[in-house]
C-alpha cells in the first residue's frame, strides 16, 4: 500500500464508502491524512451506518476531516445525534451543496432552515404540524434549492390536511424536483394537484402515499406519468417527469417478423391489467416506447395474487428470468410456484420397507429452476413468498438453489409448512455476503426452527434479523445468534409464545452481555403476561447504558407510533418488512 503513489491512492479511496474509509485509516494510521483530501471526502455518506452509535460522528468529521471540502453529506437514519450538533457541523461545511438527513433530528424548523441556505438538494423528515409561521417565513431564504425530499410524519391524527404546506411551497416556486413520502392512511392530507400547479418549474415529481389519491393526469403542466404501482397494501407510488424527446409509437406491420419468446412473455403481463413486474427504470423506458427486447432489467417482481397462479403466468415469468435481458438483475421477488413449473409428478417407486414423503424431499437432480438461477449471477436481493396453490416436491427442492446467488446481501423468505430448513447451512456458507435475513413461518414449523438455530452460526455477515413464528425457543435462538462474531445490529422477533428449554439459564442476560454492538432489539409476544414483559424489559433495558441510539423493547403488539418514546422511523423497515423490489427506491434521491 505504501508503494502506491498518492494520486492512485486518492483515486482508489474515492470509491470507498465513508465507513470503509474510516476502517482503512484505522488500519493504516500513517495514511490518516487522506481523510482531509478533497478528492476523497467530497461525498461523505453515512446512511444507515448503525455501527456509528459508539462514537461522536460530528466531532470526528470536524477534527479528522476537513468539513469545508465536503459537498455531499448523507446521514440518513442516524436518529440519535442531537439537532444542535448537526447544525454546528453543517455550519462548518462552507461548500455543502447536498444534505440527505431523513429520519434524523433535523427538519424544517426555522433554525434548521437557516442552515440550508446554500443547499441545492435537501432531504429531511418533517412532522405534519411543522409548517407553521416560522417555517413558512424562513422558506423565502431557500433561493438556491432545486431538489427537495420530504418524508411527512403523522403527529396529529385529527388533521385532515397538512396545514401550511401550500404556503411553504409558494416561497420555493423555483423547485425542479420534489419527492413526497406520506406513509399514513387518511382521507385527505395533501393536495398534490395544487402543488404541481404552483411549482411551474417542476421537472420531476415523485409520490408515495397511503392517503386516498385520485387518478392524476399532469400532462396539462407538461409532466408525464413514467411509473405507477400499488404493490404494497393501500399504498400508491407515482413518478411524473417532464419528457422532452419522446419516441414516436411504432406500428407493427404484418410483414414484420413474429414476436420472440421475451416479447410474448412480456405481453402476458401487459394483458393482466395489473402492475407490470418491472421497476421505475424499466417502466420509464417502456413508457418512452423502448422495445422490451432492448431493456436490461434490474428489478423484477412476480409476487402475484392467488388468482394469477397458472401455468401461463409462471411460464412467462421464467421465460423473462432466463433471458439475456435479466443477466444484470439485482432485485427479484416471486412466489414459490416458480419452483414448481415443468415438474412431472413423482414416480411411485417401490422403496421396500419405508415410505417416502415426496412433499418434504429437499434434493432434486436437474431442478428446472436451476437454469434460471444460473442466469442471475448478479442478484443482490431476493424475496420468495409462498403460493398456497403450489406445495409439492418441486417447491421444497427449489430452496437450496438460493445458494447459487453468491452475491446475495438481502434474503426474505416466507416458509411453507413442509420446508425443514436443512438448506440454510448451504445457503449461509455459499452466500457469505448476506447482511439482511427475514423469515416468516406461515404455520408452526418446529423442524425449521431447529435447523435455523443450528445453522445461524454460518451466516458470518448477518447484521439485521427479522423472524416471525408462532412459538420461539428463545434460549436456543439467542445462543445461536451469540455464535455470530459480534456483527448483529438489529433484531426483530414476533411470536405468539416464548418457550424456554433450560429454566436455569437467563438467555437475555447472556445474549446482551455478548453483543454490546446491538442497537435495536424488538420482541413482540402476543400471548404474554404483563409480568413476563416487564421482567424481560427490565433485563434488556439495563444494557442500554444511557446510549440514546439503543432501542430495546418488549411488547404484546406492534405499535411503534404510540407512547412517549416511539420507535424511530429508521427501524420501521425491519419492523414492517416492506418490499424493496420493483418499487421506488427513495434512497436514490
Amino acid at each position: 500500500m505504501d508503494q502506491l503513489p498518492n494520486e492512485i491512492l486518492i483515486k482508489i479511496l474515492g470509491y470507498l464508502r465513508s465507513m470503509d474509509l474510516v476502517h482503512f485509516c484505522q488500519a493504516y494510521e500513517h495514511l490518516e491524512y487522506f481523510l482531509s483530501d478533497k478528492g476523497v471526502i467530497r461525498n461523505s455518506k453515512w446512511s444507515r451506518e448503525f455501527e456509528l452509535h459508539h462514537f461522536n460522528l460530528c466531532q470526528f468529521i470536524s477534527t479528522k476531516m476537513n468539513p469545508s471540502h465536503i459537498r455531499t453529506l448523507n446521514i440518513t437514519c442516524l436518529y440519535w445525534i442531537p439537532a444542535n450538533e448537526l447544525r454546528k457541523l453543517i455550519r462548518k461545511m462552507e461548500n455543502l451543496q447536498e444534505l440527505i438527513a431523513i429520519d434524523t433530528k433535523l427538519g424544517l424548523r426555522e433554525n434548521d432552515i437557516m442552515e440550508y441556505l446554500k443547499l441545492r438538494k435537501l432531504a429531511v423528515s418533517v412532522e405534519d404540524d411543522h409548517f407553521g409561521h416560522g417555517t413558512v417565513a424562513a422558506s423565502k431564504h431557500l433561493k438556491a434549492l432545486k431538489s427537495l425530499y420530504l418524508k411527512i410524519i403523522l403527529k396529529k391524527e385529527d388533521h385532515r390536511e397538512v396545514s401550511g404546506m401550500r404556503l411553504f411551497f409558494c416561497n420555493i416556486k423555483h423547485l425542479e424536483e420534489l419527492w413526497i413520502l406520506d406513509d399514513h392512511e387518511s382521507l385527505y392530507r395533501i393536495n398534490y394537484e395544487r402543488l404541481v400547479v404552483e411549482l411551474k418549474n417542476l421537472k420531476k415529481f415523485v409520490v408515495r402515499s397511503k392517503s386516498v389519491v385520485p387518478i392524476y393526469d399532469f400532462t396539462f403542466v407538461g409532466l408525464s406519468k413514467v411509473f405507477e404501482c400499488r404493490r404494497c397494501s393501500s399504498e400508491v407510488e407515482l413518478i411524473f417527469e417532464r419528457i422532452l424527446n419522446r419516441r414516436p409509437t411504432s406500428k407493427h406491420s404484418i410483414f414484420e417478423p413474429k414476436k420472440n419468446d421475451l416479447e410474448k412473455a412480456w405481453e402476458v403481463f401487459e394483458n393482466l391489467h395489473a402492475d407490470l413486474p418491472c421497476g421505475p427504470v424499466e417502466y420509464k423506458l417502456l413508457n418512452l416506447n423502448h422495445e422490451v427486447t432492448k431493456i436490461n432489467f434490474e428489478d423484477l417482481n412476480f409476487c402475484h395474487t392467488v388468482l394469477l397462479c397458472n401455468s401461463k403466468y409462471v411460464d412467462a415469468a421464467l421465460q423473462i428470468l432466463q433471458s439475456e435481458n435479466s443477466k444484470g438483475l439485482k432485485r427479484l421477488n416471486f412466489r414459490s410456484c416458480l419452483f414448481q413449473n415443468f415438474l412431472s409428478p413423482p414416480s411411485k417407486e417401490n422403496t421396500g420397507f419405508k415410505r417416502v414423503r415426496y412433499g418434504v424431499k429437499t434434493g432434486l437432480v436437474d431442478h428446472p429452476f436451476e437454469k434460471v438461477a444460473r442466469n442471475l449471477k448478479k442478484l443482490r436481493e431476493i424475496e420468495i413468498f409462498t403460493c398456497r396453490e403450489c406445495s409439492g416436491n418441486g417447491v421444497i427442492s427449489g430452496y437450496p438453489l438460493i445458494g447459487i446467488f453468491e452475491n446475495l446481501q438481502k434474503l426474505t423468505l416466507e416458509i411453507p409448512l413442509l420446508l425443514d430448513g436443512a438448506f440454510l447451512k448451504e445457503v449461509f456458507m455459499k452466500c457469505q455476503k448476506i447482511e439482511w435475513l427475514s423469515l416468516k413461518c406461515i404455520a408452526q414449523n418446529e423442524k425449521f426452527m431447529i435447523n435455523l438455530c443450528q445453522n445461524l452460526k454460518y451466516s458470518a455477515a448477518l447484521k439485521h434479523l427479522r423472524l416471525e413464528h408462532n412459538e420461539i425457543v428463545i434460549d436456543k435462538l439467542l445462543t445461536s445468534l451469540t455464535q455470530i462474531d459480534k456483527k448483529l445490529l438489529r433484531i426483530f422477533l414476533e411470536c405468539e409464545n416464548l418457550r424456554f428449554t433450560y429454566a436455569e439459564i437467563e438467555p437475555f442476560t447472556f445474549f446482551m452481555e455478548n453483543n454490546p454492538q446491538l442497537i435495536f432489539f424488538f420482541l413482540v409476544i402476543r400471548k404474554s403476561t404483563s409480568k413476563q414483559i416487564s421482567d424481560i424489559q427490565k433485563i434488556i433495558h439495563g444494557f442500554k447504558r444511557g446510549n440514546p441510539a439503543k432501542i430495546f423493547y418488549v411488547k404484546k403488539e406492534i405499535d411503534p407510533f404510540a407512547g412517549v418514546f416511539p420507535i424511530p422511523n429508521a427501524h420501521h423497515d425491519l419492523i414492517f418488512n416492506r418490499t424493496r423490489v420493483s418499487v421506488i427506491n427513495f434512497d436514490e434521491f
